[in-house]
């Protein structure tokens, strides 16, 4: 087969891969909103339902302050149709925002069959959890203005990761102050990430094991310094963990709670929790076992950790420098969410609101599973 064969061969099947993907995108949105309006019970919209209270001025509903507030108001300030029911921001912000979903996925490279899956999973739950009011769709939005970002045609990686920092700095002076420590950490996985690209010629699982703790090490020298820099923001971190056992150890609402399995205090013990925790978020298996209703969780989380590593994998051969500094942001985001996730639920639902930088980790070459013979025929074809 000559190469200009090959071409349109791998052109005409990733049409049809693409198009199949689309084609199931609108049945697969219907559905969630069908769950939202019918089957999911309210505790999975407590916060969803206490910022729509606030915004319409609703009597007996108790105003929060902070990030509740100012979701509120947002949401108060953008209602033109004049929406009052949870239901309809549903219906209309998963009806734009899908159409948004659906222009990334057409400019990113065509899926496979378990790529697909791993979108249309990531369709469902924004439709449910995240395409509604809330303080959620807010993170898409910045997430969003990260991959605006990413695309845009700089050809220095250097300045992309500056400014994808910046807008995740921007995000934390006004909604979610730890953003800070996200945008730090997403600059630091930049500055390690390179250093072993440059080093390194051929990655194993013994390289990826050594980046990883690496990054832990990174983290744990972050909190050490911030210990003599900012005593304050040092102490809360130590203490997050506990507050949250405090207000939800034993509550049934709770069920997915990331309870530390280290008692004690101090920095050496917080790191060993740590690094539990992030292990235990990544590969969930203690969610899977709490009930079926938990294991399409359990599969979108694999799905996450199965390509982080795949890429981690390939980092030497990564010749796509968007990938790269997707894997670089995302990372960094990670990390953050080990110290501050408070449950399995809360972790999910904000990692799925970071779709505009994940699904650039996911929808490319490098991540391609032929399933079939047919299909690891045609990719040696194609090779």
């Amino acid at each position: 087969m000559s190469r200009v064969q090959r071409r349109a061969l791998r052109m005409r099947l990733d049409r049809r891969s693409r198009n199949a993907l689309l084609f199931c995108v609108l049945p697969v949105m219907i559905v969630a909103k069908l769950l939202v309006a019918y089957l999911l019970p309210p505790k999975y919209f407590y916060d969803n339902n206490r910022i729509l209270g606030m915004a319409n001025h609703a009597l007996g509903t108790v105003a929060w302050e902070g990030s509740y507030r100012i979701a509120a108001n947002l949401f108060e300030a953008i209602n033109i149709g004049d929406l009052t029911t949870m239901l309809e921001w549903s219906v209309c912000l998963g009806i734009v925002l899908t159409g948004v979903v659906i222009v990334m996925v057409t400019r990113a490279d065509a899926p496979d069959f378990i790529q697909s899956l791993f979108i249309l999973a990531s369709v469902g739950l924004l439709n449910i959890y995240i395409f509604t009011i809330g303080k959620d769709v807010i993170q898409f939005a910045f997430f969003l203005a990260v991959y605006v970002v990413l695309m845009l045609p700089i050809r220095s990686a250097t300045l992309k990761i500056v400014l994808s920092a910046v807008v995740l700095w921007y995000e934390s002076t006004f909604f979610r102050a730890y953003y800070v420590l996200i945008a730090a950490l997403v600059l630091l996985v930049y500055a390690i990430l390179t250093f072993f690209r440059a080093r390194v010629h051929r990655f194993t699982g013994g390289t990826v094991l050594l980046v990883c703790v690496t990054l832990f090490a990174t983290v744990w020298l972050v909190l050490l310094a911030s210990s003599v820099l900012m005593p304050d923001a040092y102490d809360q971190v130590m203490t997050l963990r506990d507050s949250y056992s405090t207000v939800m150890d034993g509550n049934a609402d709770s069920a997915t709670f990331i309870q530390n399995w280290i008692s004690g205090g101090g920095l050496p013990v917080f790191m060993a929790n740590y690094v539990i925790d992030a292990f235990r978020m990544m590969i969930p298996v203690e969610l899977a076992i709490r009930g079926l209703q938990y294991w399409p969780f359990f599969a979108f989380q694999l799905f996450v950790t199965v390509y982080l590593v795949n890429l981690l994998r390939q980092m030497n051969k990564l010749n796509d420098p968007t990938v790269f500094l997707a894997l670089c942001v995302f990372i960094g985001y990670a990390l953050a969410s080990f110290l501050f996730e408070p449950d399995f639920g809360s972790w999910t639902r904000h990692e799925a609101a970071t779709f505009p930088v994940l699904h650039l980790l996911v929808l490319n070459r490098y991540q391609r599973i032929p399933l079939t013979a047919r299909e690891r025929e045609i990719e040696r074809m194609l090779g």
